[in-house]
């Protein structure tokens, strides 16, 4: 090619028209601004958010964190109130017996001023015992426990009780036994063992303590007395079923008070053997049984022995037909 051709050749190249751009320059302004808008926008944002997230941590340095709330104190039981006893009846029990061993043979029941147990009691000079006493709370520890006294955890049921020792190794404390729990009520049991000799007594009682019962009814009793003096007042009234001991299989004792003297009714099938130091009392047989009323001072009293067994009902020595309504004006 001669320069005369190059020459000509570069004169039409720059006379043709440039091809259109490939970058559209009004777009690109326009997505731009967008872009730093949007920087702007997110800028700002992001600032607020560092800011409130300050706010909010300094709120929590300097407002003090409220303390935990304290464990919730449950309330100490407190004994449910017993049924009233009923005031027609000398013979209230607060306790009864489910479940017993084949070496009881019959229940006995005690009220006033020696205490309200019920005893269950088996036969011979050396006749096995199970007293069950019901308290509003947890007594002292028993007072014929020689040394310290020691508790030792046993479960009644889901209840958490204990054995009374004097012998931490020994629960049973060498066969004189005292077992406590609580009842569900609010009170506490305890049973008292003595003269009850097995190889499994510790089962034996943990299984009759959790038979027990606890309400207030009045014992069923085999009389009814009309018109008791208002004067009288029950010191003590008991039943017995020691037929080793008094020739019959029961007895019953009530004692009344009345101005500084002392009254003693005393029932029981014929021949029972009475030592109650009043001298010769009243009887009087009927309906199958005994009764006898001894007064020390009638005169204090305000009534003769006669005149008070006069006013005895005898209802026989049938069991089922006895009544816990004892005493009617």
């Amino acid at each position: 090619m001669t320069d005369h051709e190059l020459a000509t050749q570069l004169k039409e190249l720059a006379d043709t028209p440039a091809p259109p751009p490939r970058i559209d320059l009004d777009r690109a302004r326009r997505l731009g601004g967008r872009r730093r808008r949007a920087r702007t926008t997110a800028l700002v944002v992001g600032c607020a958010a560092v800011v409130t997230a300050a706010g909010l941590t300094a709120v929590s340095v300097f407002r003090p964190t409220p303390p935990p709330a304290p464990p919730a104190v449950l309330p100490t039981p407190v004994p449910a109130p017993a049924a009233p006893a009923p005031t027609d009846n000398p013979l209230v029990a607060k306790a009864s017996f489910g479940w017993l061993p084949e070496e009881i043979t019959g229940i006995e029941y005690a009220a006033g001023g020696h205490g309200d147990t019920v005893l269950a009691i088996g036969r011979g000079d050396l006749a096995p015992m199970i007293w069950l006493s019901v308290y509003d709370r947890e007594p002292p520890a028993p007072r014929n426990l020689s040394g310290t006294p020691h508790q030792v955890p046993q479960k009644v049921g889901d209840r958490d009780g204990h054995w009374v020792t004097a012998d931490s190794n020994d629960p049973l404390n060498h066969g004189d036994s005292y077992l406590r729990w609580p009842t569900p009520d609010g009170r506490w049991a305890q049973l008292h063992t003595y003269y009850l000799a097995r190889p499994d007594l510790q089962q034996v009682l943990v299984r009759v303590a959790e038979g027990a019962t606890f309400a207030t009814r009045g014992v069923p009793l085999p009389l009814r007395i009309t018109s008791l003096p208002p004067s009288f007042h029950l010191s003590d009234a008991y039943t017995s079923r020691r037929p080793d001991q008094d020739n019959v299989p029961w007895k019953l004792v009530l004692q009344y008070s009345a101005n500084g003297a002392l009254v003693t009714i005393n029932v029981a099938p014929p021949g029972a053997s009475r030592k109650d130091g009043l001298g010769v009392p009243q009887c009087v047989k009927k309906n199958g049984l005994e009764a006898c009323v001894g007064i020390d001072k009638e005169k204090a009293a305000g009534i003769t022995a006669k005149e008070l067994l006069s006013r005895i009902t005898l209802l026989g020595p049938d069991e089922s037909k006895w009544t816990t309504h004892v005493v009617s004006p």
